[in-house]
């Protein structure tokens, strides 16, 4: 055990539920591989009452390769009934990373506005959300660790040989289902200025000369963002950062 994994095992120690938890399920938690250390970072940092309930025991693990869910024997503070409850985190944590809007700009003016399409395993059809990834993040005014596709295609599109940003906002961070998990994202709006491209930016023959690898960047003209925003987009990541981005202070954007 390492001495991280120690510390964390000392904190959950401390906890009540913890102790009343069968000692099968200790040594389970105890001898996870080490990339569960964030989950169990968060674990730890649980309380044993939230709400109207008090966490008696951990009764179960269950595994996904990314994926972990803890079942939790709870007992009512009103009714006293003692029932089962559970939530599902990403192993990595309650921060798998950071979500982005990315919008072109020219002369100052916001042009386009940048989207992901592809397929999702869960909803089993392909979808148009944010930009992100689980080990996104921010350095210099530079999103560090874009991945690779994504950069690929908005070169591909606006035919550079590197993206740059001009601009990057906070948008603060998004939980997307409370009834269901801990995972949170950070919310981020980005701008790259194309005062310097040609005033056509797309390439018109972009899908016939360049393939996408399992996801297709859309990069589509802000005067068809309400009807994205109305009736297309559905990712809650998006639709958050967008209404963060309406309203904040040093973001001018007109729809």
């Amino acid at each position: 055990m390492t001495e991280n994994r120690k510390k964390i095992v000392e904190k959950l120690q401390k906890h009540l539920w913890f102790k009343n938890t069968d000692q099968s399920i200790k040594d389970e938690l105890a001898n996870l591989a080490e990339d569960y250390d964030p989950f169990l970072v968060d674990l730890a940092d649980r309380p044993d009452e939230i709400g109207e309930l008090d966490v008696l025991k951990m009764i179960k693990l269950g595994y996904g390769h990314f994926m972990i869910m803890p079942v939790f024997e709870v007992r009512s503070t009103i009714t006293n009934q003692i029932f089962t409850y559970e939530y599902c985190s990403w192993k990595t944590g309650r921060k798998p990373g950071m979500r982005v809007l990315i919008f072109l700009e020219r002369e100052g003016e916001i042009t386009h506005f940048v989207l992901s399409n592809s397929h999702k395993f869960s909803v089993a059809h392909s979808v148009y959300d944010a930009i992100g990834g689980l080990y996104l993040h921010i350095f210099e005014n530079q999103i560090v660790n874009l991945p690779k596709k994504v950069e690929n295609e908005i070169r591909f599109h606006l035919g550079v040989e590197k993206v740059e940003f001009k601009k990057i906002y906070d948008l603060g961070r998004c939980h997307p289902d409370y009834g269901m998990s801990n995972n949170q994202s950070d919310l981020y709006a980005a701008t790259i200025d194309i005062s310097h491209l040609p005033n056509l930016v797309l390439k018109e023959d972009f899908r016939i000369t360049h393939k996408p690898v399992g996801i297709e960047i859309k990069i589509v003209h802000i005067s068809e963002l309400r009807d994205y925003i109305l009736n297309q987009i559905e990712d809650n990541y998006f639709l958050s950062a967008i209404s963060r981005v309406l309203v904040h202070p040093d973001f001018s954007l007109q729809i």
